[in-house]
């Protein structure tokens, strides 16, 4: 699979439309996913998943920021629930009625 970048913050943004558009189509298998993310550590080693990891939750907490300004609630409260719904066994976004609603 032809990566966008090897660098972290747009590899991150990439596995983020691959999440996107596996929810667009429930039930499809995340072998698109794991071939990126194979990809990712033949071409830069194991070390680039720890990359990822830092860059995934760097991007997360922004997002949550930004929807924290644009409805006033804290953006400790959305993460209040994604770690209640993570230890709940769910995922927010696999879980919802609408998956990738808006993408």
């Amino acid at each position: 699979m032809e990566l966008f970048s090897d660098k972290p913050a747009v590899a991150a943004a990439a596995l983020t439309r691959l999440v996107a558009a596996e929810a667009r189509a429930p039930g499809k298998p995340a072998g698109r996913l794991q071939a990126y993310l194979s990809d990712l550590v033949v071409r830069n080693g194991p070390r680039i998943v720890e990359q990822l990891a830092i860059e995934l939750a760097r991007q997360h907490l922004a997002t949550m920021d930004r929807l924290a300004k644009e409805t006033g609630k804290p953006a400790a409260r959305y993460l209040d629930e994604v770690e209640l719904a993570a230890a709940m066994d769910e995922s927010i976004g696999r879980d919802s009625a609408d998956p990738g609603e808006g993408y």
